[in-house]
């Protein structure tokens, strides 16, 4: 699958790829199965989960600031899990896009769109966090959700604002008799500072933020303990969990675009490093499914509340109509369910 061609121009591509990187035959060739499993990962586990969030965040949960940067933050992911199963149907289909040009520019603009909203919302959730621990007055005076919502409403504006080159250059193109292809058709010129943009904005500049940020709070907050060492611990684990996260989803993506960028298009080792985009975009993607569990499901306010509303939900469901008891081991369940988080 020519995956590779919605990210550079035609002039980065070269004509001597092997077979696997044209799919000319209908036969699904290695590549494309891993991509589709991955997809189909990232569908399974961040559709649910994301969907779990919004639902906890948006209609259990009392308004707060936080419960509106995690709502935001889950829209986002949800957004991007949902938008997957339209570019898993060109893998199956030898790249043929059966969606239209509009479809095209939305989808693959759509990618970026809720990259950048995610990362910026995960900046704005780690400065929260700072303020939260060093300006804690100052937080108590002038942190309101309404506030939160106008924030919310910053990082898409934001997030629309980078990622316009995305839908300008977006396009479909005729690949062949009766053949579409949905490409990012960059030119020469504009495909080094779009890169460099991406690159600056939508990982180092983010990644920088949230490491100094977290590692300020677990410096403040080591300080404070009085619990001892296993509270510590895990604040630091935390801490590690979602810096290697962010680093670890986004990393390979930026490597191997800058390599591609540099790499001739006759070189042998351009045909590697089309196979390592597929893989790295997946892993991108894998992002949208651990963001929910690193940022909301280690919260205990969020287990609290998605545990009254299943214990709510089950014993409305478990009640007799007729004698108007319920079964007695709804409360046994939920606890089950908890500890499972």
């Amino acid at each position: 699958v020519q995956l590779a061609q919605w990210l550079l121009p035609e002039e980065y591509l070269s004509p001597h790829m092997p077979l696997i990187l044209h799919f000319k035959g209908k036969r699904i060739q290695p590549i494309q199965i891993v991509a589709l499993v991955m997809y189909s990962l990232v569908v399974l586990l961040g559709v649910p989960g994301n969907a779990v969030v919004v639902w906890v965040t948006g209609f259990c949960m009392s308004r707060s600031v936080t419960s509106l940067w995690f709502l935001n933050l889950a829209l986002a992911d949800l957004l991007c899990c949902l938008s997957i199963p339209l570019l898993m149907v060109p893998l199956v289909h030898d790249d043929h896009w059966h969606f239209g040009p509009l479809a095209c520019m939305l989808i693959r603009g759509l990618f970026y769109l809720v990259m950048y909203c995610s990362i910026l919302q995960l900046v704005v959730i780690s400065v929260d966090r700072l303020l939260l621990v060093i300006r804690p007055i100052w937080c108590q005076n002038h942190r309101r959700p309404k506030q939160g919502a106008y924030g919310c409403v910053v990082v898409w504006v934001l997030a629309l604002i980078g990622s316009i080159p995305q839908f300008v250059y977006a396009k479909q193109i005729v690949a062949g008799d009766e053949k579409r292809e949905c490409r990012m058709e960059y030119t020469v010129d504009s495909a080094w500072p779009i890169s460099a943009f991406r690159f600056l904005i939508g990982f180092i500049i983010p990644f920088l933020v949230i490491l100094v940020c977290h590692l300020v709070v677990f410096s403040k907050t080591q300080r404070r303990m009085t619990r001892g060492r296993t509270g510590s611990k895990k604040t630091l684990r935390v801490v590690i969990s979602v810096v290697l996260s962010f680093f670890l989803c986004w990393i390979p993506l930026h490597i191997v675009v800058f390599l591609m960028l540099t790499t001739s298009r006759v070189s042998s080792a351009s045909p590697k490093l089309h196979l390592a985009h597929v893989v790295a975009l997946c892993l991108a993607y894998f992002n949208s499914c651990l963001n929910p569990l690193l940022y909301v499901c280690l919260g205990q306010s969020f287990k609290d509340s998605m545990n009254r509303s299943l214990r709510n939900i089950l014993h409305f469901i478990s009640e007799d109509p007729t004698t108007k008891k319920s079964i007695t081991n709804v409360d046994t369940k939920i606890n089950m369910f908890s500890r499972m988080f």
